[in-house]
């Protein structure tokens, strides 16, 4: 007889999730360390430059609150419980995407955090989906 606390098989967090759960965490900490620790400095080390340093501080927890969700991810046995947040990030990552094209004049383009934003915010939505 299974434990209660052993998943059932339709319901196991797949390899890929873990992996991709944790790539992304590395990202979103990242985030957080420029936007919260050097807010003054994201003309130079962010996609585009924030004004004030508060904004960019706000932006920092969002960061940190979806590094906390992915570590959750990674380390979560039963599919279920990420579902409804996997969905969400899909859906968030796609709009920033979006966002990203409509306001394409705003970004530092000749700035790698630039480049690296937009190929996150291309293929996150797709890559989370597939999870």
């Amino acid at each position: 007889m299974k434990s209660s606390a052993e998943p059932i098989p339709d319901d196991r967090v797949l390899p890929y999730t873990r992996v991709l759960s944790l790539c992304i965490v590395s990202f979103l900490v990242a985030g957080f360390v420029i936007l919260y620790l050097f807010p003054q400095h994201t003309a130079r080390l962010w996609a585009w430059p924030l004004r004030p340093t508060m904004t960019s501080m706000v932006l920092a927890s969002a960061y940190l609150g979806g590094a906390y969700f992915f570590v959750r991810a990674a380390l979560e046995r039963r599919w279920h419980v990420l579902s409804p947040g996997f969905l969400s990030v899909s859906l968030f990552a796609t709009l920033l995407g979006v966002a990203t094209v409509l306001q394409w004049n705003k970004f530092t383009h000749d700035n790698p955090a630039f480049w690296i934003w937009s190929a996150l915010y291309f293929t996150a939505p797709i890559l989370v989906l597939g999870a």
